[in-house]
């Protein structure tokens, strides 16, 4: 890989977890800030499956006035927002919680050929389902 994803593969792995563990806010919350870590890396179809996620949760969810994250990063209201979430969950905390669920990403990030595919495993999808999000 040309580059590291991990605060975006941090995200994800923490909201993988609190899926598992029946978390469905906590997991909105990680979901979100993966939603915006894949729209600043560039990777538009992980930052679209990430809000549909959320927004099939929970269909009155803020982002539901965005068309796009792109749209939603741009606008005051939820940039206020995502600072609100993102106080929850710092990198530093998530990092600390990676490490209690001993989840070594450097290791793993290596086994995938491209960020997209490495995002795709996590969100427990494929790159063609992640590409069908903004066709």
């Amino acid at each position: 890989m040309g580059y590291s994803i991990a605060p975006l593969a941090k995200y994800l792995h923490l909201a993988k977890a609190a899926a598992h563990r029946q978390r469905p806010l906590v997991h909105d919350r990680l979901m979100l800030l993966a939603a915006v870590q894949a729209q600043l890396f560039e990777l538009p179809d992980v930052a679209a499956y990430c809000r549909r996620q959320i927004l099939e949760r929970n269909p009155r969810h803020l982002l539901h006035r965005w068309p796009t994250m792109a749209a939603a990063i741009e606008a005051a209201d939820f940039q206020s927002f995502f600072l609100r979430q993102h106080r929850h969950y710092p990198l530093e905390k998530v990092e600390r919680m990676l490490e209690r669920l001993g989840i070594d990403l450097a290791r793993e990030e290596k086994t995938y050929s491209s960020p997209l595919e490495y995002s795709a495993a996590l969100l427990g999808t494929t790159v063609e389902e992640l590409c069908e999000e903004t066709d």
